[in-house]
């Protein structure tokens, strides 16, 4: 027991055993109505977060094809040329970063991978705090470095207030390196069933829409509705390019809403930390993982040298902090849905529809 924990509240640390999971530290946190699974072994993920209700609530995360929590052990991130990173992948939120992210290839002579490798680092430091409200705190530090060559620190926060739906991921990087870095962070929120179905909608305050690709500019129109699983060929995917706009306060809102308009999750973030949004569409047969990407990031998820060449890669001096939060926030009723719908659609009306822009986007 953890001194000061509310009594609806509780704190558990489990080490998986078997399979490609052996030696896999699993965190539970709970404040009495939602619990979230954090992963120290892998960068401070969370696997999911759900509500602890009889017959169960919403839950957020996937049904992937990849049932391990795979230890970092196991997985060679330059495997089938930099996508080894898919042989772990599941989860709800899987941080992106922080050397690089986006899509693997040759960026001046190296090979980036997947997404980079923050996800497969494991955490040298956890600590649990409950502040004098109830409010807990799991916090984690992650430290990225190679000699003579990045060095990055990451200190994670999940933090869940008493007797709410609401959560809040807060995050830190500093540049330990005396030189200036590039760096990425993206974070790649991935939802299933049973948020995501036919019908499903993602709303939000949007500046301007872009497809990745040909595929994506087919369904331009649509690109904020899901469809069934088996919508698109096995392995196919579509993927948007979003800019979020802020509100007065520089805000971006959110929400993935069920079909039935009953159950949804609502988050938002300040757009000077993450101006960039990618829309990953991956409506596959369930059996290939039928689930969705909502991923705010500090850019798209090109290959870095085609970020640089744009202009949206980030970069960090010796020294420097730069901090990131998400406020996240469970909806089981159709009225909080139809609130925070409305809210959305406020902030809209003062503002120009977004753009749907229907080139595709450069990728060299």
């Amino acid at each position: 027991p953890i001194k000061g924990i509310p009594s609806k509240g509780a704190v558990s640390k489990t080490r998986l055993r078997g399979g490609l999971q052996d030696g896999v530290d699993v965190v539970c946190v709970s404040n009495g109505v939602i619990r979230a699974f954090v992963v120290p072994t892998r960068g401070m993920n969370i696997q999911k977060v759900e509500e602890v209700k009889e017959g169960g609530g919403v839950s957020l995360g996937w049904d992937s094809p990849v049932k391990d929590i795979v230890h970092p052990y196991y997985v060679n991130l330059e495997d089938k040329s930099g996508l080894g990173w898919l042989y772990s992948f599941n989860g709800w939120m899987v941080r992106c970063g922080v050397e690089w992210s986006g899509h693997p290839g040759d960026d001046n002579g190296n090979l980036r991978s997947l997404h980079g490798k923050i996800s497969h680092i494991p955490a040298n430091r956890v600590e649990m705090r409950v502040l004098v409200d109830g409010t807990l705190q799991l916090l984690g530090r992650v430290h990225e470095v190679w000699f003579k060559g990045a060095n990055f620190e990451v200190w994670t926060c999940l933090s869940l207030k008493p007797n709410s739906t609401s959560f809040c991921l807060r995050d830190r990087v500093r540049n330990l390196s005396p030189k200036t870095h590039e760096f990425a962070m993206l974070y790649h929120a991935n939802y299933g069933k049973p948020l995501l179905g036919k019908g499903a909608r993602l709303f939000g305050t949007f500046e301007t829409v872009q497809p990745f690709d040909e595929e994506a500019r087919k369904d331009l129109p649509n690109w904020d509705v899901y469809q069934q699983p088996g919508y698109v060929a096995p392995g196919g995917e579509r993927l948007y390019c979003v800019t979020p706009r802020g509100d007065e306060k520089g805000m971006a809102h959110m929400m993935l809403q069920n079909s039935e308009k009953d159950r949804g999750v609502a988050f938002e973030y300040k757009t000077s930390q993450l101006p960039y949004l990618s829309v990953w569409k991956n409506e596959d047969t369930e059996s290939n993982g039928y689930v969705t990407g909502i991923e705010p990031g500090t850019g798209f998820p090109p290959n870095m040298r085609v970020e640089r060449k744009a202009g949206r890669l980030a970069t960090i001096g010796p020294n420097q902090i730069r901090d990131f939060e998400i406020k996240y926030t469970i909806l089981n009723t159709a009225k909080q849905v139809e609130y925070v719908r409305g809210s959305i659609e406020r902030i809209n009306l003062k503002c120009k529809p977004p753009v749907l822009i229907s080139d595709v986007l450069p990728k060299e």
